[in-house]
């Protein structure tokens, strides 16, 4: 017979459940918010959009990551804290994907944005040639992830997708890298004849022949096109010849002298300032991270004082706000130094250019001077502490693979 006492005992138990509930809810938030932090605090390179929601009584865990190894160490932890849960998380690259997860860039430089929309923010820029990961579509548009592990949108004229063994073949093919600053491939051997795709410095394509003082080569989508030979090298021996030290860098920054700037560019087309300092390290071997907010914590930093003179040509100054009790330190700028208190950059009011921080110097830049945050060897760390060298990716060799 149903008693006010069963009827207490039955609402107890449901209440208790609630708490129960409840409590697991807010400490698997908690786990979550540590393993974000842990595993992808910079969204630019990481994704882990997860959530936590109760769906009948249960704790469901929404969202999606490109994180399977963390992933899991989430889910052992959760069932280690004896926390019931409903597992709901995607894995990138999603399901409709399927096995056409790669890509290789198929234009001179494709423009990859923040959000899926030709309108919207440029993020960064790929050069011909290189391989992508592609994670998810939405229209016509994809999120991909470059070889920098940036992850932004890409629309689907900008590259050939593919799977994972054309993506390796494409590696593994004999290339050539376009050494020219500026130019164009053509559908013969006469350069006055109808031209394929225009070039710029870095890109690469595959190479199936030589015809009189041209080199025949093909895009990843198929097309085949003419190069003059003086204008391209064996991509293996571009390669090996790479040497980052003072001399190369400099001399490769100054080539790029009353470029225009462009926000979000890192092509010779136009370039903001960490797409300026990631373009010239990358033709001379070395893949930096995209955002000057990262590069800053690559490298090896460098003692400095109103004296500048532990700075040696070649490193990376840096500039934003110094970190104070009350806020972090913020880097939102980062030049070439060059010697003598001078650096160059690409800077929004008039692109690549030289200034000094030195006062009384006809090209001194007081807001620079004021904004120097540190500076960043970068020669030193070829290989570590965040500086990759092409030759030990397997994107660019495929003895890495």
């Amino acid at each position: 017979m149903f008693t006010r006492l069963t009827f207490f005992l039955g609402l107890i138990s449901i209440l208790t459940i609630a708490c129960i509930n409840t409590n697991h809810q807010k400490e698997a938030k908690t786990i979550l918010e540590d393993f974000k932090n842990v595993y992808a605090p910079d969204k630019r390179v990481a994704l882990w959009d997860l959530d936590i929601k109760s769906v009948n009584g249960k704790i469901a865990l929404l969202g999606a990551t490109n994180l399977p190894g963390a992933k899991a160490e989430l889910l052992n932890k959760l069932t280690k804290a004896e926390i019931a849960f409903d597992d709901r998380i995607e894995v990138y690259p999603t399901a409709d994907i399927g096995e056409n997860s790669y890509g290789i860039v198929n234009v001179s430089v494709c423009n990859i944005r923040s959000k899926n929309g030709h309108s919207q923010e440029l993020a960064t820029q790929s050069l011909l040639g290189t391989p992508i990961k592609v994670l998810k579509q939405e229209d016509n548009w994809f999120l991909i992830q470059t070889p920098d592990k940036y992850i932004a949108w890409l629309d689907e004229g900008g590259f050939v997708q593919t799977n994972e063994a054309k993506y390796k073949e494409w590696i593994s093919s004999p290339k050539v890298m376009y050494i020219k600053d500026f130019g164009f491939s053509y559908e013969s051997t006469n350069l006055n004849g109808p031209k394929v795709s225009d070039l710029v410095a870095g890109n690469m394509l595959k190479s199936i022949g030589v015809e009189e003082e041209f080199i025949k080569v093909a895009y990843p989508d198929g097309r085949e096109a003419f190069i003059p030979e003086a204008e391209v090298e064996n991509y293996d021996t571009w390669l090996a010849s790479r040497a980052p030290n003072m001399t190369n860098i400099l001399a490769t920054a100054q080539e790029y002298l009353g470029r225009p700037y462009l926000w979000g560019g890192t092509s010779g087309k136009g370039m903001d300032c960490s797409g300026f300092t990631k373009t010239v390290f990358y033709l001379n071997g070395v893949q930096l991270a995209r955002d000057a907010s990262q590069q800053v914590h690559t490298g090896n930093e460098i003692e400095t004082d109103e004296t500048f003179k532990n700075i040696v040509p070649g490193d990376l100054l840096f500039f934003g706000r110094k970190a104070t009790e009350e806020k972090k330190e913020r880097i939102t700028h980062v030049g070439i130094y060059m010697g003598k208190g001078e650096f160059i950059h690409s800077s929004g009011d008039a692109g690549v250019k030289i200034e000094s921080l030195v006062k009384g110097a006809s090209n001194f830049n007081q807001k620079r001077l004021d904004t120097f945050v540190k500076a960043k060897r970068i020669v030193s760390s070829l290989g570590k502490n965040g500086v990759d060298l092409l030759a030990q990716l397997p994107e660019y060799n495929p003895s890495e693979l």
